[in-house]
């Protein structure tokens, strides 16, 4: 079995940035974090979330669950 995709939910100078593992860019940009996971959520309900928080600091993973 492959393991789920990654996204990213990191800091942008205009909110927050979803952006897939390995991308230049970001997918989509969010004034707020919630709003950005929602964003990711859609983007690929499958995918692996990993989130950073506001200190830089890669606070939350959020695994895919097939259940």
């Amino acid at each position: 079995m492959s393991k789920p995709p990654k996204l990213f939910i990191e800091q942008h100078e205009r909110g927050w940035a979803v952006k897939q593992e390995d991308a230049q860019r970001a997918s989509a940009v969010k004034p707020t974090q919630a709003e950005a996971i929602a964003r990711a959520e859609e983007i690929n309900p499958n995918a692996e979330l990993h989130i950073q928080g506001l200190n830089g600091k890669w606070r939350k993973k959020m695994p895919y669950d097939p259940s």
